[in-house]
């Protein structure tokens, strides 16, 4: 199964593709995900094309179908 990293940012979106049966691929995909965690990005496990159903993750899903990230909300 292929898998999909969406991370936004004010740059726009970058995607990260992955094969779930290719451990280079999922690996390269974890490692993405933590260094996003670390600077406080949320995670969201996103289901089918328009994105109608979604859960937080705090830890990588090799068998997530669309992961999206959104940059860290600011206060103040």
């Amino acid at each position: 199964m292929q898998g999909e990293i969406v991370i936004l940012d004010k740059s726009g979106d970058t995607k990260i593709i992955w094969d779930s049966e290719k451990p280079v691929e999922v690996e390269n995909a974890k490692e993405t995900f933590n260094r996003f965690k670390k600077k406080g990005y949320l995670a969201f496990k996103v289901v089918g094309k328009e994105g109608t159903k979604s859960e937080q993750l705090r830890e990588f899903d090799s068998d997530a179908e669309r992961i999206i990230f959104s940059p860290p909300i600011v206060g103040g």
